[in-house]
């Protein structure tokens, strides 16, 4: 592999195998870049940002390209990986910061003071100049500050190591020259007042500090800070020029295991936090790291604190609470074990634990400690054990600590995808993970991602090297067995979850348990009894809160909980009955009401009651699979009848909907009358809506047959899809037949609530569609548009105004036609159904070319025809290729009109829709007579001519004079 480093320590230098590569400014700023977001993905948009702060050039995007082509040429094209959405440099490249910041942490948990020394010489010897000295660009300023940081911290390291060997004397003109430089410093400044103290030059030490109060005072107006007033205190208390009495600095942080991965986002917050001033004046800095049982709390939480220390040169504590235990540790051990690491004697400590957290604070007082709480049990065990002012706090725990005031709350969630393969091939090997590389994902989402159930994962398959991932993966697919799989030498996923199930009330333990049997993966809070038990259950880390109101279940609480408790079905079945009554209610408040649905009193907004249909789908149908197994056929029935208009208003939810159905009418023998009536109905209804007639007439004729009595929204509903989908199909007589006694029942029933917009729009249709004009028609579609308005079917509004507006263009009124289209293009889109956006602009680009914008028409048409055809909507398709077909044949290509026509027609034969069919095949025979193939132009028009005639469409006059005319050139070849 190629030896490939970069320097940012100074002036940027890439070299390739030892040999340096030239970089011109550009290049230099945008290696820069990528260095200091080394392992991460640095976006186009954000190189174009710092690149080019102030005004980007024309054609950035192409200049990033241009710089990365270059780059590589002059090193090699593996040096900068691209990555979507922009690039990162490779994982085998050598950052010199990178190995500055491995000796100064490596310097920092050394135990010998000498080998200190020598890392710390070692990486400040790799400074040339300050970092990113020859290139400014924003991408760089954050890692530019971080490594200043590092470098005073570095050097404040060495002075340490250096006091600690004795070596006062020595230091003190350097230090007096680094106090020089950097005056702010405390530590630095306390550092050159022991070197002189402890040389016996106590006055000049006395004289630093009031240098430094001085200054202080003067320039920012604050005192120096509490450690450094105390060494002051120390040095004037002494009685002789000796050094002052040895403070204890205790460090008990744990190690960070080996197998760290990921977490980069949340370990930087963690960072920030700890490294900022308190809340307010007297307050320590509270951080508490949340989140299910095994998310790799106390991992994250150690990595932070040892990255931390040099912000506490008091010292570091440590304390595990066994919070997530039967037996947590109680706060008076704690805080007994706390002053005895601070250097109490054991007879100093009190009994009491108010006596004993007071004198911990007193000893904390003016000594910044990092205070790290691991596994907190609940706010009360936590509270004697806060540091006073000046110090900080981390604690981790799986409840929520909601009684601790000012803390700042770091929720950690399972590890993503990558990052759980990483923590798995660390441990079982990259290698043997790449040869079974979906096994492998398989294990990881298998173990829920959950860094705990990983390790446990990682560590079986190391131990058992001949055994394939695959193998690992059957076993945990095994719901009986994965918990004890993910069990393994102390480590132990289900009984992490324990406690945590223990301490739940009775009545957020009942719910927990319904919900573990339902098959839905995130439950919304849909009722006043619910919401606060789901609450409860975020707040113990049993179940996780997501945005926009809903929670989600780990697959292995899951799991767990199925394993701790017994639930009836009926207790299943009560509760999705709750779930039916919260549909019930948003299907009533949609903005589409085309299927009727049960009254409800709804104080749902429509848009809400949008969102959250969008939200639930699944769950619905998931719910529906649930009931059918408990055998609640007639519940499963109705849930999934509240879905209907949902899916009608956004259509590419039908395909669902209608497995949806089919699965529940399966078990008709099990339903009652009303419930299989609606499912035939909305079944029937979701076959029309997706260019299925021929199915859908059988079941909308018996959903009317079994719509009798007071039913009679679910009769006319019926009707008007019947009456629909025969015209569709050319079964005329039918057609004619449902559309009467549709007019008729509508008439002895009026008013018939929202239905009745759709039964005028079916009425109009009938006279327009085929004989263009109709001032019938018109006064129909304009009524329903009321209906529509004044019951907010915003749905049906956009079917009537594009109605109204396909009359006028049959009229040619194009500026009434052109607005009332554009108008059901915004309802469309407010709707957010692609289908119906895109339907209502083809109709809006038809009336565009009849009013001779060609240009603007074509626009629209290819827009249309691609996204028809990329929703996979034949007919849809169809009509923009013939329409399409009509644009390139007035523009007098005719060939090219043959092959969008000849596309289209072959699209409508197989979809079996005869009038569109006849449109597309008049059009056909035309552009065929434009190439000079009369013959050809005879036998398709007279295959379109027997269609309209028997439509009886208006069309069809037309055609007759042309077929004349095409005969006669016929004959005359």
């Amino acid at each position: 592999m190629r030896g490939y480093r970069i320097g940012v320590l100074g002036r940027i230098e890439l070299s390739v195998d030892g040999v340096a590569v030239s970089l011109a400014p550009l290049e230099r700023a945008f290696v820069a870049s990528l260095a200091a977001h080394h392992g991460r993905i640095v976006s186009v948009d954000r190189l174009i940002d710092g690149l080019w702060s102030d005004h980007p050039p024309t054609g950035a995007r192409n200049r990033v390209q241009a710089v990365v082509a270059s780059v590589r040429r002059g090193a090699t094209p593996e040096l900068i990986l691209t990555r979507s959405p922009g690039y990162e440099l490779n994982a085998a490249v050598v950052l010199d910061a990178a190995e500055f910041a491995a000796d100064v942490r490596a310097a920092a948990t050394a135990t010998d003071a000498r080998c200190a020394v020598e890392l710390l010489d070692r990486a400040l010897a790799r400074w040339r100049d300050d970092a990113f000295v020859d290139v400014d660009t924003r991408l760089v300023d954050v890692e530019r500050d971080r490594l200043h940081e590092l470098r005073e911290h570095a050097v404040e390291l060495r002075v340490e190591a250096l006091l600690s060997l004795g070596l006062h004397q020595e230091l003190v003109p350097e230090l007096t020259t680094l106090v020089r430089d950097r005056p702010l410093r405390e530590r630095l400044r306390g550092q050159l007042m022991v070197a002189l103290h402890r040389s016996g030059r106590k006055a000049e030490a006395l004289a630093v500090y009031r240098a430094g109060a001085r200054l202080l005072a003067e320039e920012h107006g604050i005192d120096p800070g509490p450690q450094l007033r105390q060494l002051h205190r120390e040095i004037l208390g002494s009685e002789q020029e000796s050094s002052p009495p040895a403070r204890v600095r205790p460090n008990q942080l744990p190690g960070v295991p080996g197998d760290f991965v990921g977490r980069d986002k949340e370990l930087g917050l963690l960072l920030s936090l700890l490294g900022r001033n308190p809340p307010a004046t007297g307050a320590a800095q509270i951080v508490v790291v949340t989140g299910l049982a095994g998310t790799g709390k106390t991992t994250l939480a150690l990595r932070a604190a040892h990255e931390s220390r040099h912000r506490f040169p008091a010292g570091c504590l440590y304390a595990d609470l066994r919070g997530n235990t039967p037996d947590p540790a109680r706060p008076d051990t704690v805080l007994g074990a706390f002053l005895r690491a601070l250097g109490v004697a054991g007879e100093a400590i009190p009994a009491a634990v108010e006596e004993r957290a007071a004198l911990y604070r007193s000893v904390l007082a003016d000594q910044p400690m990092l205070v790290m709480l691991d596994s907190a049990a609940d706010a009360a065990q936590v509270r004697p054990l806060l540091p006073p002012a000046g110090s900080a706090a981390l604690i981790t725990s799986t409840a929520a600590l909601s009684g601790l005031p000012g803390t700042e709350v770091v929720p950690l969630d399972v590890l993503p995808v990558d990052d759980g393969l990483d923590l798995l091939a660390g441990l079982a090997g990259a290698e043997r993970l790449d040869r079974e590389a979906a096994a492998a994902v398989d294990v990881v989402e298998l173990c829920g991602r959950l860094p705990l159930a990983l390790r446990i994962a990682g560590v079986r398959l190391a131990e058992r090297e001949a055994m394939p991932v695959a193998r690992l993966r059957d076993r945990l697919r095994d719901e009986r067995r994965r918990l004890d799989e993910l069990s393994l030498d102390g480590l132990d996923v289900r009984s992490s979850f324990t406690v945590g199930f223990e301490r739940l009330p009775p009545p957020a333990a009942r719910l927990l348990a319904v919900l573990s049997r339902t098959s839905l993966r995130s439950f919304g809070m849909w009722d006043d009894s619910t919401e606060p038990l789901l609450e409860q259950l975020c707040r113990a880390h049993l179940l996780t809160a997501e945005p926009g109101g809903r929670v989600r279940m780990h697959d292995l609480v899951r799991l767990h909980s199925r394993e701790r408790t017994e639930v009836s079905a009926d207790q299943v079945i009560a509760w999705y009955g709750r779930l039916h009554a919260y549909a019930e209610r948003a299907a009533a408040a949609l903005p589409c009401k085309a299927l009727p649905v049960a009254e409800a009193v709804s104080a749902i907004d429509a848009w809400d009651a949008v969102d959250w249909f969008e939200a639930e789908r699944e769950n619905l149908v998931a719910a529906v699979r649930d009931l059918l197994r408990l055998d609640a056929v007639d519940l499963a029935g109705r849930l999934a009848c509240t879905m209907g208009n949902f899916a009608m208003m956004r259509s590419e939810h039908l395909p669902d909907l209608v497995d949806c159905l089919r699965n529940v009418l399966d078990r008709a023998a099990d339903l009652p009358s009303p419930t299989r009536m609606s499912l035939r109905l909305q079944l029937g209804t979701a076959y029309r809506m997706v260019n299925r007639h021929a199915e859908a007439v059988p079941l909308l004729r018996a959903a009317h047959r079994d719509s009798r009595g007071p039913l009679v929204a679910h009769r006319l509903a019926a009707l008007h899809g019947y009456s629909l989908c025969c015209r569709t199909l050319g079964r005329l007589r039918e057609a004619d037949a449902a559309l009467l006694l549709m007019v008729r029942t509508c008439a002895a029933h009026w008013p018939v609530g929202p239905v009745g917009g759709h039964v005028l729009l079916t009425l109009g249709e009938q006279h327009a569609q085929y004989q263009l004009t109709s001032p019938f028609a018109h006064a129909a579609f304009t009524a329903a548009l009321g209906l529509f308005s004044e019951g907010g079917d915003l749905w049906g509004e956009a079917l009537a105004r594009e109605s109204i507006g396909l009359l006028h263009r049959h009229a040619e009124q194009w500026p009434q036609a052109l607005e009332h289209l554009r108008q059901a293009v915004t309802a469309a889109r407010r709707l957010g159904d692609r289908i119906s956006v895109t339907t209502a602009e083809q109709a809006l680009a038809a009336t565009q070319l009849a009013a001779g914008d060609t240009d603007a028409a074509r626009r629209l048409l290819f827009r249309t025809a691609a996204a028809f055809r990329e929703m996979r909507h034949e007919w849809g398709e169809a009509i923009s290729r013939r329409l399409l077909g009509k644009v390139h044949l007035e523009e007098g290509d005719a060939g090219q009109a043959v092959a969008e026509l000849e596309g289209s027609v072959a699209m409508l034969r197989s979809i079996g829709q005869p009038f569109p069919l006849a449109n597309s095949l008049s059009l056909l025979a035309r552009a065929q007579a434009a190439l000079g193939r009369p013959e050809r132009a005879v036998a398709l028009g007279e295959e379109a001519l027997g269609i309209f005639e028997h439509f009886d469409a208006a069309y069809a006059d037309d055609l007759r004079r042309r077929l004349a005319g095409w005969r006669n050139a016929a004959g005359a070849q």
